[in-house]
């Protein structure tokens, strides 16, 4: 299911006013990385929809013992103000994914799933179920101005 208006909760924090700069959180199955790394790399095209400024931040699992990787991508979860998770074929058989929708979940982070799928039916995360947004500039842009 596609949530075409993303709504976000919000949070006690007092650096998230309008306008603030925002950290993104970005997850992805591993096969996904170079879509996810496209993704970030448009940030000059994010600059006409969003009117806040933000930074990415991503944890690649690639090389890095489980453990290991789960202490670097739960630094960065608890850095970030959201998450943003890609939802492809690739997602339900990844650990890591689950895992950061998890992590941010229980952090209390607002979530929203990017539908990357070459076939929309099936496949979303439960942690995501209701949260879940196309992939374009200006459903990002509803997502982090609304934080």
């Amino acid at each position: 299911m596609i949530v075409h208006k993303v709504t976000t909760e919000k949070l006690e924090k007092d650096h998230l006013s309008q306008g603030a700069h925002k950290r993104i959180y970005v997850g992805c199955a591993e096969p996904d990385i170079p879509r996810r790394d496209m993704m970030i790399g448009f940030r000059q095209r994010w600059q006409f929809y969003i009117n806040n400024t933000f930074d990415f931040l991503t944890s690649d699992g690639s090389g890095l013992e489980r453990d290991r990787w789960k202490r670097v991508a739960e630094k960065n979860i608890h850095k970030s103000d959201a998450v943003m998770i890609l939802v492809s074929e690739h997602t339900a058989s990844d650990f890591g994914v689950s895992w950061e929708i998890d992590c941010a979940l229980k952090k209390g982070l607002p979530i929203v799933g990017v539908d990357i799928r070459k076939r929309s039916a099936g496949g979303i995360p439960k942690g995501l179920a209701g949260k879940m947004t196309r992939y374009g500039w200006e459903w990002f842009a509803m997502f982090i101005d609304g934080l």
